[in-house]
């Protein structure tokens, strides 16, 4: 494993991506459960796939890529993304902040637009993007992130967090997966305060134009949140859920992992949604149903 980490990093593959929206030059993991995302593969080049013994991988994509092969995949690529993490880190302890005089802090090669108001002590990480008119409450903290413009951001929310995705060593011990990826929020959204918006494992999370967030909310890693969408008080989204535009989500509801929430949906108070749910329908319950 050393060896073939010291061979990748010399072909200068220092970042990772999702295999369901690969990219070049880039690292990722994938299961024999989710063999069918090789197509993806066919676009890009020179990536590092960390898969399953026993997945069925055409003579093309081994030629393009490089594959290792094992019983853990996601462990391999743990062991990999970390050296990248820890560099990232080490790299970011040498940069400083600028410190206002409310006390917010903004770190390096930050971009922040025309008319932006930034709260005491909010804390803008090194290498953010922030778009014109964008009002960040006091206490936020922003990284990993690009907002475009004519986003309220509320107080003491949390744009970019850690992800939570954990794999076990081989002594049994869970570790904790790198977060590498970031989230896009786009214009005119409002994420109310106390909200927690997971950065992609080494995707993007994203929210849609127009979307609105309502206090105590959690995005996690990897979501698609679809273009003027409706997100009430205390709302709790597992990794890769994706709800499309134009939808409500009720107060306190659960929506389970991998989720897929369809356009104009009505989601009750209250609901834990553990199946998709169709478009243009409303559910609601325990666990949500479909109304007919």
């Amino acid at each position: 494993m050393a060896d073939l980490i010291r061979n990748i990093m010399n072909k200068k593959i220092t970042e990772v991506s999702y295999i369901g929206e690969p990219k070049s030059n880039t690292a990722m993991f994938l299961s024999a459960k989710a063999g069918h995302l090789l197509d993806n593969l066919e676009t890009v080049e020179n990536c590092l796939i960390f898969a399953e013994e026993g997945l069925n991988v055409p003579s093309n994509l081994l030629e393009k890529h490089s594959f290792k092969f094992s019983a853990n995949p996601q462990l391999a690529y743990y062991y990999f993304t970390k050296k990248i993490s820890d560099q990232l880190t080490q790299n970011n302890q040498l940069k400083e902040y600028k410190v206002l005089d409310n006390g917010a802090r903004i770190g390096e090669n930050v971009s922040l637009g025309d008319d932006v108001k930034i709260g005491a002590d909010v804390i803008i990480e090194h290498d953010s993007w922030i778009g014109d008119h964008v009002v960040l409450g006091s206490g936020a903290i922003i990284q990993r992130a690009k907002i475009e413009n004519n986003v309220r951001i509320g107080e003491n929310t949390v744009i970019g967090a850690d992800g939570y995705n954990l794999v076990r060593d081989e002594n049994g011990n869970l570790l904790s997966m790198p977060t590498l990826g970031r989230v896009e929020i786009s214009q005119g959204v409002t994420i109310n305060s106390n909200c927690t918006i997971s950065a992609g494992l080494a995707g993007v999370t994203r929210i849609g134009s127009f979307s609105h967030i309502d206090s105590l909310s959690h995005i996690h890693h990897d979501c698609q949140i679809g273009e003027e969408v409706e997100i009430a008080s205390s709302v709790s989204m597992g990794g890769f859920t994706t709800i499309k535009s134009g939808s409500f989500v009720g107060i306190g509801t659960n929506i389970k992992n991998r989720i897929v929430i369809g356009k104009n949906v009505l989601i009750g108070m209250g609901s834990v949604v553990i199946k998709d749910i169709p478009d243009n329908s409303k559910a609601y319950g325990v666990p949500a149903q479909v109304i007919e």
